[in-house]
């Protein structure tokens, strides 16, 4: 049996759809990737149902265990008709009777998106408080009453009741002893506290509970871990955490509250060298770079960089080696030299020259850490144009999307060649000639209309994606499927990250950006733009220098493991990149 198959989707508030024929004697349906049509519904089973035939007729069968819905019907089994409805999961399959050598078309068509079907189901389990107990107004009053009585209404008394004792001269003075007992738990406005808050802590700083859990005692690691629970330890390795350096360390050892902000994180750049200055002699199972200063004994930079498999189609990240950090690559998939779009000179686009600079493609974002995504559309499309008929300039395919390319391309001619006029050079005379308003096409004249748009199409689409289009910026593949020839390798747009350190471009925006970044000089796409440590140097000295900006190791180093700090996703988790403009 022939099929036409074809699936709708939702673009840009519009329905648009796609179709390919397939010739089989079963058509398999379900979740799995291997299906021919493949639902992917997380209640539909990998191989849900089978589409056979069934004397001249075509039997839709369901797989053990699983149903669908026929015409408003649950059924296992159905002897399909022109104009059945089945709904399976989300998705809502049209049978239509078949024109010319199609035997049968179905249209496919998800008819809620997995958002809002996620969206409905919250909306029925949703609860209010008044179900299940009281209402908000009840509640507010109840808790209002008793924070009223001992929040305002008893402080208030006990300080305005009593006339307060005259305060006696400064060298009789002894600090009042702290109350015991039952009065201990009588609120009062009167604060033990030995000096200014943080900001950090502002917000409770009239809640000594919150941190004292004693009176009078030291604060427990519990305390501050009961708000700071997503805090993780310095190090990760079990044999750091069993050094008493680790297991017996207190948060306020190097956090001191009550002593404003600048004591609150101690920045003394000699914590961190009495480890890392000779990491061998503490750690000798352990692989670390010696780092006892900044400007002279520093590692290199040894960013991860990205690696492409053409096998799976993914990116992975890799963590280049000390001896590797002078020639960085990373893989793109895209050809960009930048060297040529930064002449000085300008460059050519279809409005005349133009000079480009840094800013002209790299646009910082709201965090001044790193730069707005490229945007074809907005970066790039004034010069790199995506029309593929010189007849029509103004025609063009769309970007990111290779089998959307091939359907407008193929719509394009054979919409040219049955409508007729068409003055490509070797056309057949039925597409030269143009039709009248209302004239039909005979079933050959139409055949030979159409055999003319395959075949042009298909000479256009070689030419789109291997030479003018696609193939002048991206790292394309010939297929062999006839139903999408070409397959355009995914790009990484991210080149590099720094997992354990942390650079803000907002910081460093009054200097040029070839002041750090060679990008002059680089012909391949595949390069890192990364500077050398000596270019750092350059401005960044040690604590205490006065020639250069005083600098300390947790200016660029965290001091607890926690989430990566990926320099140019600063917003993105940290794993295998994600692919960028072009999916499989």
């Amino acid at each position: 049996m022939r099929f036409l198959i074809r699936t709708w989707t939702r673009q840009s508030g519009e329905n648009v759809s796609q179709d390919r024929t397939l010739e089989s004697q079963r058509l398999r349906i379900g979740r799995g990737t291997d299906q021919d049509i493949e639902l992917p519904d997380l209640r539909i089973a990998l191989a849900h149902a089978e589409l056979v035939r069934s004397g001249k007729n075509a039997m839709l069968v369901t797989r053990p265990g699983a149903s669908m819905l026929v015409n408003g019907a649950v059924t296992r089994e159905h002897k399909l008709r022109g104009g059945d409805v089945v709904l399976i999961g989300r998705y809502q399959l049209t049978i239509l009777p078949g024109t010319g050598d199609i035997d049968l078309q179905i249209d496919v068509e998800e008819k809620v998106s997995a958002r809002d079907e996620k969206s409905q189901r919250q909306t029925r389990l949703g609860m209010t408080l008044g179900e299940v107990l009281w209402t908000r107004r009840r509640v507010a009053w109840l808790l209002f009453v008793p924070v009223l009585l001992l929040s305002f209404a008893l402080p208030a008394w006990l300080r305005f009741h009593h006339t307060p004792p005259p305060v006696p001269a400064q060298a009789d003075y002894q600090p009042p002893r702290p109350p015991t007992g039952l009065a201990a738990a009588i609120p009062t406005d009167h604060l033990w506290v030995p000096g200014q808050s943080s900001s950090a802590h502002a917000y409770f700083q009239n809640d000594c509970a919150k941190c004292h859990k004693a009176a009078f005692e030291r604060v427990p690691n519990e305390a501050c871990l009961s708000c700071h629970k997503d805090t993780k330890a310095h190090a990760s390795d079990a044999r750091w955490l069993r050094l008493d350096d680790f297991a017996k360390a207190r948060c306020e050892d190097c956090h001191h509250e009550h002593k404003g902000d600048l004591a609150l994180v101690m920045r003394d750049s000699a914590q961190c060298t009495a480890c890392h200055a000779q990491p061998q002699q503490r750690f000798p199972d352990l692989r670390l770079q010696a780092a006892a200063d900044f400007s002279q004994h520093h590692p290199v930079f040894t960013p991860k960089v990205a690696r492409y498999d053409s096998v799976t189609r993914t990116f992975a990240w890799i963590e280049a080696s000390p001896e590797q950090a002078m020639t960085l690559h990373s893989d793109t998939n895209l050809k960009y030299p930048h060297d040529k779009h930064l002449d000085p000179k300008g460059i050519k686009s279809p409005t005349g020259k133009q000079v480009l600079g840094c800013p002209s493609c790299h646009e910082p974002d709201s965090s001044g850490v790193s730069f707005k995504p490229i945007d074809m559309q907005k970066h790039c499309a004034e010069c790199h144009r995506l029309d593929f008929d010189p007849d029509d300039p103004d025609r063009s395919v769309p970007h990111g999307q290779p089998a959307q390319v091939v359907g407008v391309i193929r719509d394009y001619y054979a919409r040219a060649a049955l409508a007729g006029g068409v003055k490509k050079p070797g056309a057949p005379p039925i597409v030269q000639l143009r039709r009248k308003p209302g004239e039909q096409l005979t079933p050959p004249q139409a055949r030979a209309a159409l055999e003319w748009a395959d075949q042009q199409s298909a000479i256009v689409i070689d030419e789109v994606f291997d030479k003018r289009v696609c193939g002048y910026c991206h790292s394309v593949t010939r297929t062999g499927d006839p139903a999408l020839p070409w397959s355009v390798a995914p790009v990484m747009l991210a080149q590099h990250r720094l997992d354990h350190a942390s650079f803000s471009h907002q910081a460093h925006r009054t200097e040029k950006c070839e002041s750090c970044h060679a990008a002059r000089k680089s012909t391949l796409s595949t390069d890192v733009l990364l500077p050398e440590i000596t270019r750092c140097r350059d401005c960044h000295g040690d604590p205490g220098t006065v020639s250069r900006i005083p600098s300390t190791c947790i200016e660029c180093h965290g001091y607890h493991i926690s989430k990566d700090h990926l320099m140019g996703m600063a917003s993105k988790p940290a794993g295998p990149p994600a692919l960028a403009e072009h999916p499989p």
